[in-house]
């Protein structure tokens, strides 16, 4: 395949990748995916793995997604988590599958690929702990614990601001004062 700018090679892709996510992808699809970002710089990996699923037509991002995020844990395993959160951030509704193609790559970091989709603004939690536990069924425990801690991380910050707040709002009573009756 020859050099391709970004534009030209998001309008093939779509064309290429045209599976349901319900289904896995083919072994072209994955190929067609991973010709095109195997000539991108791995800092660039990321964000050109996220600008192809937000080019793809609407009803193909989560299909695109699945195969580019897929192709990515094949290309540079290191940038899977960042490539996967990346088109999350681009893509929302695409976020379960591209986590469940990177994590059914890369089962070892299933619950870092998991968090990482799952942590961005956005994104159905419960979608991403489903798709990602289909993908990687031997890991449930280990992806269900991860997202656990991350959300219990993310509501203790907000308890103890609430807490902090009213606290702080509170009248001076004879308790705080030291003061007697």
């Amino acid at each position: 395949m020859k050099t391709w700018n970004i534009f030209g090679l998001a309008a093939l892709l779509p064309g290429l990748l045209s599976a349901s996510v319900a289904t896995a992808q083919t072994a072209e699809q994955i190929l067609a995916a991973r010709d095109i970002l195997a000539k991108v710089p791995a800092a660039e990996l990321a964000g050109r793995a996220a600008q192809l699923v937000a080019n793809a037509p609407p009803k193909e991002k989560a299909a695109v997604a699945a195969a580019v995020a897929q192709s990515v844990a094949s290309l540079n395993p290191d940038v899977a988590s960042a490539a996967v959160a990346s088109i999350a951030l681009k893509v929302p509704v695409a976020a379960p599958a591209a986590a469940a193609a990177a994590a059914g790559k890369l089962p070892g970091s299933a619950a870092a690929i998991a968090v990482a989709a799952a942590s961005v603004a956005g994104v159905k939690a419960s979608d991403v702990r489903t798709a990602v536990i289909a993908a990687v069924p031997a890991q449930a425990a280990q992806i269900a614990s991860a997202m656990s801690r991350a959300k219990l991380t993310s509501s203790l910050h907000s308890t103890s601001r609430g807490f902090s707040a009213s606290r702080s709002a509170a009248p001076a009573g004879p308790e705080t004062t030291g003061g007697a009756l």
